[in-house]
């Protein structure tokens, strides 16, 4: 026998005609829910280990951030105001038991929180009418925006706050009832304070979409009790589970003001904002702020956009206020609303005026 024909085929070698357009019908044939799972699983994959090295370099950081997850839950958190913050910390909490080790459970609780983010992100581009390429570019876009605006250390209501308002984002583009989202709410609600900015916006449902005036005044009676319930139900939390401040050498404990228990920034950000952070190389920070208010008061200052733009500058304001200008995961909540709102362009109307597209996703609720 002639042993040439068992010979094995070659690197360089081309396969045969008949294999190229078997080949060539896979591809072709292959479902594009099947190519988009592909890149969306590789950008996602990218995105997790990109901020893993981002996030886990310096222990002191990650150290701080899970001395707050066992705080929480055992009523000693660094601040009183983070009391309520209960979800993430017990979501980790619970993952440490299968890890056997906290840091893990908490790498793990960020990677499913990249995971679910960018899933839930493609499906909600998709059911607002995105092509599927669109929908990846968003996700895409997404993923370079959150990486910009990675912080030293972040905390697990974070990762949260991304899902909860990516939600909110495409809720609030199909003008949803406040009732519906209120299951979601309820769940915010033990995460984090930001919850509030989502009755807000149906507080200011006048300055949005003509409604009647019956629908109008139920939409803010409703807003107006759920943010009275709701920021109640986080300062019961705070009074029912509080044991006191934490034993942590070196910590410096800011005095809080009375009944919110939140500390006011307000001068500090200032200062940072307006003069350090352009002395210091951090000039990015106070730029992109800077575009991000000329840009919000000029849909604030219009008809058509008004409502989101006031409703986002009041966001950024309670940053300057409570939380720190140069601590860039505070606006991830923002970034999250604006992806699923207005993507893919153009941003939904707020006023009567609206396009065939809006009237359609009205219809369908």
């Amino acid at each position: 026998m002639d042993k040439s024909s068992h010979r094995p085929p070659q690197a360089n070698e081309r396969p045969p005609v008949g294999a190229r357009k078997v080949i060539r019908e896979a591809v072709r044939s292959s479902s594009p829910c099947a190519l988009a799972f592909v890149v969306l699983s590789l950008v996602t994959l990218a995105e997790v280990r990109l901020i893993d090295r981002l996030l886990f370099v310096d222990q002191a950081e990650y150290g701080f951030v899970l001395h707050n997850v066992r705080g929480i839950l055992a009523g000693t958190p660094v601040w009183k105001a983070w009391q309520n913050r209960l979800l993430g910390p017990a979501a980790v909490t619970a993952l440490s038991w299968a890890t056997g080790d906290p840091l893990s459970a908490l790498k793990l609780f960020g990677g499913l929180m990249i995971v679910g983010a960018n899933s839930l992100l493609y499906v909600l581009l998709r059911r607002k009418g995105a092509t599927s390429a669109a929908g990846l570019l968003g996700v895409v876009a997404f993923g370079f925006a959150r990486l910009v605006l990675v912080y030293k250390l972040e905390y697990p209501w974070d990762g949260v706050d991304v899902l909860l308002f990516l939600a909110f984002g495409y809720w609030a583009a199909r003008d949803g009832a406040l009732l519906r989202f209120a299951p979601l709410l309820v769940v915010g609600a033990i995460n984090h304070e930001t919850a509030l900015y989502i009755p807000l916006w149906y507080l200011l449902a006048p300055l949005g979409r003509t409604k009647s005036s019956l629908r109008l005044g139920r939409e803010l009676v409703m807003a107006a009790v759920l943010i009275v319930v709701v920021a109640g139900g986080m300062l019961a939390l705070r009074q029912a589970c509080y044991v006191g401040r934490p034993d942590l050498p070196g910590q410096a404990f800011e005095n809080a003001t009375p009944l919110i228990e939140n500390p006011i920034h307000f001068d500090h950000n200032a200062r940072q904002f307006l003069v350090e952070n352009w002395k210091q190389g951090r000039i990015f920070i106070s730029a992109t702020l800077v575009c991000a208010f000329a840009w919000l008061i000029r849909l604030a200052a219009g008809t058509k956009h008004r409502r989101s733009g006031v409703w986002s500058l009041v966001v950024l304001v309670s940053v300057f206020l409570f939380g720190y200008v140069n601590e860039t995961r505070l606006y991830l909540p923002l970034l999250a609303f604006w992806f699923t709102y207005a993507w893919p362009a153009p941003m939904p109307s707020e006023t009567a005026g609206s396009s065939r597209a809006q009237t359609r996703a009205a219809r369908a609720l």
